[in-house]
């Protein structure tokens, strides 16, 4: 009987390059309005989302690389990024729902999706990867 070596709770360079295109394209292409034009002042909420996208696109492009020579290396980072972006997805959501005098450029709602979206991926995936570490810190070599 062979054991399967990999799940389908993880992403491979096909989902990671995805994931660094879709948050390429909202990080680098979208306009994000971040300086207030009746105040002039610089709207953090808006740099917070704006930077979060760019840096995970650019980490995910860096974990489906990686993958390509080593998988668990780049499933591991993929899920890790995921994981803060979903934090920092949640906390922009939250900030935005707090200043109804700004908005960050998506609503907080669609965000709080994504948090929960990339969350609950990046929570699986983690948990798939401990859990065949354990699996094969458990495996013993066959004595001859």
């Amino acid at each position: 009987m062979t054991q399967r070596s990999y799940s389908n709770a993880l992403a491979g360079p096909g989902m990671m390059f995805l994931s660094a295109a879709i948050f390429g394209f909202f990080g680098f292409m979208m306009v994000f309005p971040e300086i207030d034009s009746t105040t002039g002042n610089l709207i953090p909420m808006v740099v917070t989302l704006k930077w979060t996208l760019r840096a995970a696109a650019v980490a995910f492009l860096l974990s489906a690389v990686l993958s390509l020579a080593n998988q668990r290396a780049g499933e591991i980072l993929y899920a890790g990024v995921s994981l803060i972006s979903a934090g920092l997805f949640a906390v922009v959501a939250v900030w935005d729902i707090m200043t109804p005098q700004y908005v960050s450029g998506v609503h907080w709602f669609l965000l709080l999706v994504f948090a929960a979206w990339n969350g609950f991926g990046s929570y699986s995936s983690l948990r798939e990867i401990l859990s065949a570490r354990r699996m094969a810190s458990r495996i013993e070599p066959p004595t001859v």
